[in-house]
């Protein structure tokens, strides 16, 4: 299942509740519908096992390429953020969901040194943080303007940053949005769009990023994943 974007948002928060958000307009976007409980309990269940997934190759970016800064887009309640190691300096996490940003704060702010949150709509305002190193943007890109998305994520690199994207691929033999028993998540299915990989190359090159390396991954349920790896040009 794919992540999301609609509302546009630009905050940021560094420190303890209330979240300090400045909404600019409120768009029917069905993430904003979704209760974190139901998305968490979905993405965890062992017929989908997608929150472990995702967590892992999180990991593996971060042991790959041990930056010093990190954002994660469509963090949601922070999966995965349990293994962030002390090498990492500054987290940044980004998602559409006033909501789940709260959650995802209560749960790590103070755990996490150099840890701060945004709400933020990537494909519809600039990001209001200091450009990292490693940008993870897991099931993301299936919701979003890819030119307006890559750009803007464009915008908060370091010159030879990383960008790890995870894209769900299209099958002809599986749903987009898995069935389960949270039925709110089946609001996603109209609005989810799958993305061939080279797709994502194609536009990601026109924002200035360069594409490393990629591999296929495919889960028990039958869902396949592509993990790409790309570089932004220096300087």
């Amino acid at each position: 299942m794919a992540r999301h974007w609609g509302l546009t948002i630009c905050s940021r928060r560094t420190a303890s509740p209330p979240l300090n958000s400045s909404v600019s307009r409120l768009m029917n976007n069905p993430w904003l519908e979704i209760p974190l409980s139901d998305y968490e309990s979905h993405m965890s269940l062992p017929t989908i096992a997608q929150a472990e997934m995702l967590a892992a190759q999180f990991s593996n970016a971060l042991l790959q390429f041990s930056p010093e800064s990190v954002a994660v887009i469509g963090c949601a309640g922070g999966n995965g953020f349990d293994r962030i190691p002390s090498t990492t300096k500054r987290v940044i996490g980004v998602d559409i969901n006033p909501s789940y940003i709260a959650s995802a704060s209560s749960r790590y702010l103070g755990r996490i040194a150099g840890l701060e949150f945004h709400v933020a709509d990537i494909q519809a305002c600039p990001l209001q943080f200091d450009p990292v190193e490693l940008i993870y943007a897991a099931l993301v890109f299936e919701y979003v303007s890819l030119p307006a998305a890559l750009g803007n994520l464009s915008r908060v690199c370091r010159p030879g940053a990383r960008l790890v994207s995870v894209l769900q691929l299209p099958s002809a033999h599986v749903h987009g949005v898995s069935q389960s028993p949270y039925q709110s998540v089946q609001v996603l299915a109209p609005l989810m769009r799958l993305i061939p990989p080279g797709d994502l190359a194609g536009c990601a090159a026109s924002s200035g990023f360069t594409l490393e390396s990629e591999k296929t991954l495919a889960l028990e349920s039958g869902k396949e994943f592509s993990i790409q790896v790309y570089r932004h040009a220096a300087g």
